[in-house]
């Protein structure tokens, strides 16, 4: 296993997944390619005959701060790693950059959400799990307990 590409989303779920990927890695000295992939804020324009300001929430990471972090973790062990960020549909971005750098493995959390959510929404994970052609893991947010 020579290339293992993280997906992660800068959540509570992402240091879990690079701690995982990491473990894999460690014994083969594969390369990590850190992956943040968002969909684009969509641009808002007011309907009607005044203006209307809409507040837009600020995201509270600097995502490449963290991405750098998350780098220097894996590097302090040891291991080669990359990061990316992009912008655009994260199942198309991951799975191009997954060819792209034919990696090995696809590592990515899993928030646990609702069926009703994901009935609505969709998920990264379940793109990503139908449409990949290397081997997938999935790192829970929980443990199972078993």
């Amino acid at each position: 296993m020579k290339t293992i590409l993280v997906a992660i989303d800068l959540s509570n779920v992402t240091m879990k997944v690079v701690k995982v990927a990491v473990h894999l890695a460690r014994p083969f000295q594969s390369k990590i390619i850190l992956i943040h992939a968002v969909e684009p804020v969509p641009q808002l324009s007011p309907i009607g005959t005044e203006p209307v300001s809409v507040a837009i929430q600020e995201t509270p990471t600097d995502f490449t701060q963290e991405l750098s972090r998350l780098q220097e973790m894996i590097s302090h062990v040891g291991l080669e790693s990359t990061k990316l960020e992009l912008e655009g549909p994260p199942v198309e971005l991951i799975l191009a950059q997954a060819e792209s750098f034919r990696v090995d493995l696809i590592v990515l959390g899993s928030h646990g959400r609702r069926v009703l959510e994901n009935l609505f929404t969709g998920s990264v994970v379940d793109g990503i799990l139908q449409r990949a052609k290397c081997p997938v893991l999935v790192v829970p947010l929980h443990d199972s307990g078993i």
